[in-house]
Parts: C-alpha cells; structure tokens; sequence
C-alpha cells in the first residue's frame, strides 16, 4: 500500500452538517443519559466518516483467525488513526448539537399534540 492511499484511508469523510441552534439551548446541560446518547451518536458519525477503512480491516480480519493479529496489523493501525482522527472536540460537539436539534424538534411536534387528564 503507498503512503498516498495509506493517508487516504486514515483521513475522515467530512463531518455531518450542523444544524444552528438558539444561544440558550448551546448553553444547555444534559443528563447522564443524554450524554450517553451524544457519545453513541459521535461513534456512529466516526464509523459512517471512516467506513472505508473498516470495511478494509474487516475483509482482511474475515479471511484469518489467530494471524490477523500481524496480517492485519497495517489496516488495523489505520482504522484506529481514521478513528482517532473523526473523534476530535470539534466532533463531541457536533454531534451535541445535532443531538440538541433532534430533541428540540421532537419537543416542538410535542407541544401541538392534544394532552388529555385521564
């Protein structure tokens, strides 16, 4: 593999588009649950942005059992720098406030909808 595909693979797809939020709601707190959510939407962005570089470490780990530890060495290392790359702050934070977006919009389709007491 030359070093130019090598870079290839370990640079990420472009980010997800961000979405503009409300001064108050950047500002806003989650729970721990919610944190959680934002951790697993960060990771699924990472995979979806690095989805060459696993699916090539993925081909070569199917073909070996116990040598895909040296076989596959090189893709693994260029799978973790891929990953590592699409996991920075600049991508927390994205990934927040789409988190942030989706919620305001489920609160906003909320707020239409007929309560009843019963």
């Amino acid at each position: 593999m030359t070093p130019e595909e090598k870079e290839r693979m370990m640079t990420p797809a472009p980010p997800v588009e961000t979405p503009e939020l409300s001064p108050s709601l950047r500002l806003s707190s989650l729970t721990r649950r919610e944190e959680n959510a934002v951790i697993e939407l960060r990771r699924k962005h990472a995979s979806a942005r690095c989805s060459d570089a696993l699916r090539t470490f993925s081909e070569c780990s199917s073909q070996y059992t116990i040598g895909v530890l040296w076989k596959c060495k090189e893709l693994k290392d260029i799978m973790n720098e891929c990953l590592r790359r699409a996991n920075s702050i600049e991508d927390m934070d994205r990934a927040r406030t789409v988190f942030l977006y989706e919620k305001q919009k489920t609160l906003d389709n909320k707020k239409d909808e007929p309560r009843t007491l019963i």
